[in-house]
């Protein structure tokens, strides 16, 4: 059960944090799948990374193209059974059923460490479902961290608050919430190449703006092995670059609410 602060928490900012929701077994189970994912790409041996070798690649490369470990591993599904998960979901979404109809399963998410400075990226901004005509939440996306993500270190960025924005616009794309957004004062310095530098994004981060009166601000999903975030699905997120010496490793899954579906095309 969420306790108030964590409903009013997520009321405002769109996302919640619970540490070490993930049992240690199904944390560990997950991690070993994932790795022995890589060591067919000469990556990881016998449960640990074997990186040294590997050269840091300018961000947005990540290291290696996704559809070379794919997305249907079990131990990752699994997740999903664990205690706490599909019952937060529900909770937040305040409904019995999910639909499986547009996400049907986990997605794996590894970054690994890039070179040069770390910066707020301007693109990669996104949404991953439409505004709806009522206005309401359609889905929750739990984040399950597997590995240590510290500041920097390759975390999932989101604009905190920017579920709030739009929601009485009627039926707005995916791709047209951040197209109309990026007009505005807050996502246009996000977003405005022209504004590229280090040091402008560094004073972006963990800053707070003013957009139709709602406070946003960009945040880092960091947090340890075994950590959990439900972010509402109307927040605008991102992938960002690592820093740190070892690959960033997430899961994800997109819960969405059964009658969800009725109100998108």
């Amino acid at each position: 059960m969420l306790t108030d602060y964590q409903r009013d928490r997520f009321a405002s900012t769109g996302i919640v944090k619970f540490n070490s929701l993930l049992s240690e077994a199904a944390t560990r189970r997950a991690q070993d799948a994932i790795k022995s994912r890589f060591k067919a790409l000469g990556l990881s041996r016998d449960g640990d990374w074997t990186i040294e070798s590997k050269p840091r690649l300018p961000w947005p490369d990540k290291g290696y193209k996704a559809k070379a470990i794919g997305n249907k591993v079990k131990e990752i599904e699994r997740l999903l059974d664990e205690p706490g998960i599909k019952q937060t979901a529900k909770e937040i979404l305040d409904c019995d059923e999910f639909s499986d109809d547009i996400f049907k399963r986990p997605q794996i998410l590894v970054t690994f460490p890039n070179k040069g400075q770390w910066f707020i990226p301007c693109d990669g901004w996104h949404v991953d479902i439409p505004r709806l005509a009522t206005g309401t939440r359609a889905g929750v996306q739990a984040f399950f961290l597997l590995s240590r993500i510290n500041p920097q270190g390759g975390a999932t960025l989101n604009v905190s608050g920017s579920h709030l924005l739009l929601n009485d616009s009627g039926f707005v794309r995916s791709r047209d919430v951040v197209k109309t957004l990026k007009t505005t004062p807050f996502f246009s310095h996000l977003m405005s190449k022209d504004h590229a530098s280090i040091d402008q994004f560094h004073e972006l981060e963990g800053s707070g703006g003013s957009n139709e009166d709602t406070d946003l601000r960009v945040v880092e999903l960091t947090g340890s092995p075994g950590d959990v975030y439900f972010m509402d699905m109307r927040v605008i997120h991102s992938a960002s670059p690592n820093m740190s010496d070892d690959p960033r490793v997430m899961a994800t899954h997109r819960f969405l609410r059964s009658d969800a579906n009725i109100e998108m095309p």
